[in-house]
């Protein structure tokens, strides 16, 4: 319903009806019988082998039957009351007692989607605990002991404030982040002039130019040191080309095109030495660029590198090599 897509489930179905006070639905096809104890996970079908026609559903005493005749017999196919009853709690919002029945249960397919279905619904609803549960038992170990670590500090400051800490700007900011909605926990962590808390989330997560973002705007007094280790940092993962256009963006022209021919990117050193006048001058740099440049075959940019030295005969020659004729 939220999405306003329809998906088709069952063919050729002769029979099709929901529990009773249930999400469960049960329906026919040909010579099986098919469940969805989870209609979200509609690929999460239970079937049963059956020999004649589904007449009905009865549903009392704590169990619920199919009806199904086979020849002149009635035969009653039991489902799975602990299932069914699980949609029921979800459908009450009692989540601790949903949590309660999949705990009974062994991990199956069906029974997976029913917990990724109370994970869902219990952050909807911040009942973080057992969200934590969920995803123990899904198998998330790093969401959950991100959950596990915030429902401690929601826990801390419950017994030392009252009420149940949720509210707190570290619960409600470390929410945004398992949501991946950094923005929004940068914001929650600014309102409270928690600018190195705002910080540390970039600088865990590698997103270290939000994280100078955040202390330039700030004035924080550790911009250079954050910067020099943004670069170490991209030295260190081999990442040449980023390195470079930092190195580009603080006006250091020599290291940027130093790092951009150690990455292979001699189009981009190039670039930086066409528009700048001072970086022309140096001989030995234009020959390293203009090298790079045919041994990678971009004879036309190196054509254009020669011309702007004035030496129209080695533009020439690489316009001629590129089919850069109209030059």
């Amino acid at each position: 319903i939220e999405s306003c897509s329809k998906t088709m489930i069952l063919n050729f179905c002769s029979y099709v009806q929901w529990v009773p006070g249930s999400d469960v639905l049960v329906a026919q096809n040909r010579n099986s019988l098919c469940v969805w104890y989870n209609i979200e996970a509609p690929e999460r079908v239970t079937t049963s082998s059956i020999r004649g026609d589904v007449v009905g559903l009865e549903r009392g005493g704590g169990k619920t039957e199919v009806m199904v005749t086979e020849g002149v017999t009635t035969v009653a196919y039991t489902l799975d009351e602990g299932l069914i009853e699980f949609g029921t709690a979800i459908d009450d919002g009692n989540y601790t007692r949903a949590t309660a029945f999949l705990e009974t249960l062994e991990m199956t397919p069906e029974t997976e989607a029913m917990w990724k279905t109370l994970s869902k619904l219990a952050l909807e609803a911040r009942q973080l605990h057992i969200a934590e549960r969920c995803f123990s038992a899904l198998g998330h170990v790093a969401k959950a002991r991100f959950l596990h670590e915030t429902n401690e500090i929601a826990d801390q400051v419950s017994r030392e404030y009252g009420g149940e800490g949720m509210d707190f700007y570290q619960v409600r900011a470390r929410l945004a982040m398992l949501e991946k909605n950094y923005k929004l926990a940068e914001m929650i962590f600014l309102e409270q002039n928690a600018v190195e808390e705002a910080m540390d989330m970039y600088q865990e997560l590698h997103r270290w130019d939000e994280c100078i973002a955040v202390a330039q705007a700030k004035g924080h007094p550790a911009l250079e040191k954050l910067r020099r280790s943004y670069y170490q940092w991209l030295m260190d993962t081999q990442q040449e080309e980023r390195a470079g256009e930092l190195q580009e963006s603080q006006g250091d022209g020599l290291a940027a095109i130093s790092l951009y021919l150690k990455a292979g990117l001699p189009a981009k050193a190039a670039r930086l030495v066409l528009a700048r006048e001072e970086l022309l001058a140096n001989t030995e740099l234009v020959e390293n660029i203009t090298a790079a440049l045919i041994k990678g075959e971009l004879y036309e940019r190196a054509g254009d590198l020669f011309e702007k030295i004035r030496n129209p005969e080695r533009a020439l020659e690489c316009y001629c090599k590129g089919s850069a004729f109209m030059k």
